[in-house]
């Protein structure tokens, strides 16, 4: 008997397996901090703060907000995004509540007709 959270692991871990284009290590170097400096700031080890900017390990919501405090950034501001998707957020910041669950069912849809790699 397969469990029931079975499809729902293997949708995440199909998405963790993505990079995620993190400016970490970029934010840090225009300030002239070490990883030490950050890590001592986002209150985490320099240990764990490598590991996130290489992206060998993921980071959770957390440790994302302390190193976007600590770098003094949004947290948003720590993803490299293009120009299309800049322009994308801001349009779905500019509709209500209701208005952006449509647009996300919609993109789900569209998403789900899209070949899985």
């Amino acid at each position: 008997m397969q469990c029931h959270h079975y499809g729902r692991a293997q949708g995440l871990a199909r998405f963790y397996a993505y990079p995620m284009s993190l400016r970490i290590k970029e934010l840090r170097e225009l300030k002239g901090w070490t990883q030490e400096e950050l890590a001592s700031r986002a209150r985490m080890s320099r240990s764990h703060v490598a590991m996130i900017e290489k992206e060998s390990r993921p980071a959770n919501t957390l440790k994302l907000n302390a190193i976007a405090t600590a770098l003094g950034v949004r947290t948003e501001e720590l993803f490299e995004i293009d120009d299309d998707a800049k322009r994308l957020i801001e349009l779905l910041r500019q509709l209500g509540p209701s208005d952006r669950a449509v647009v996300e069912g919609m993109i789900q849809a569209l998403a789900s007709k899209q070949p899985q790699d």
